[in-house]
């Protein structure tokens, strides 16, 4: 038996009685487990695997295939989150960018630490989407396409105007415009605004306000920058995507 503190990120019912539950634990990373049991009204475990619960567990961890869980302790829930359709998208979309960038390796502390606490901002009222923009500028260098937001990528320039290139993998000055005709022609405050998220952590996001127009822009010019250089994104960004066409 192992003892380990993990957040439960999905939870899916298997065959009649039981659950399947995927939990980032601190120490193995993403691992699933079998749950038995769980769907009984008398299940004293059903609870403590609710998505977005966090806390001590004890169970057997196995290297390949399902582990086993037997028992959980101290479990608390991100309640907020649980109830909020598009908090719960956010967060969601949040676990699986994490799962894409460390696949099924532990994350290294400070980065379990880091999505913990981004959990907590949204939880406590902060903005999710911009809580999770920043999560997302600095999850670029873990997946190996850490973009240059300090000096234009061209020539070095530190002052001007300047636009993004995905191509070259940074800022480029209104001097070299033309080295990329593919930029994303964005405004000088939403390039503020990129530059600012790769360069803070979430503990400074209660200084920043931003309207609605611009996070539309900062939000697309994040989606090019991954779909650009990562190549990919997680089916849960749709999902968002879709939310943000029902505030009609």
């Amino acid at each position: 038996m192992t003892n380990f503190f993990g957040i439960v990120v999905r939870r899916q019912r298997y065959k009649e009685r039981d659950a399947l539950v995927t939990i980032l634990t601190k120490e193995y990373g993403f691992k699933t487990f079998l749950v038995r049991g769980t769907q009984g009204s008398k299940s004293k475990i059903s609870g403590s695997v609710i998505t977005f619960s966090y806390g001590n567990y004890t169970g057997v961890i196995k290297d390949e295939g399902l582990s086993y869980l037997n028992s959980a302790s101290d479990v608390k829930q991100f309640d907020e989150i649980i109830k909020d359709i598009e908090l719960n998208a956010y967060a969601t979309f949040l676990f699986d960018l994490f799962h894409n960038a460390f696949i099924d390796d532990p994350l290294p502390d400070e980065w379990y630490r880091g999505l913990f606490k981004a959990l907590l901002y949204i939880e406590n009222g902060f903005d999710a989407q911009i809580v999770v923009n920043i999560m997302q500028m600095h999850l670029l260098q873990v997946f190996g396409v850490a973009p240059n937001m300090d000096s234009c990528v061209v020539g070095g320039e530190t002052e001007g105007r300047f636009d993004f290139s995905v191509v070259l993998g940074g800022i480029i000055c209104s001097k070299h415009f033309d080295s990329d005709i593919h930029r994303l022609h964005i405004s000088e405050r939403i390039v503020y605004f990129l530059r600012l998220f790769t360069k803070i952590n979430l503990d400074q996001i209660g200084k920043i306000e931003i309207k609605d127009n611009n996070k539309d822009m900062i939000q697309h010019a994040i989606d090019s920058i991954y779909e650009g250089s990562v190549g990919y994104y997680p089916k849960s960004k749709k999902f968002i995507d879709d939310m943000k066409t029902w505030h009609i």
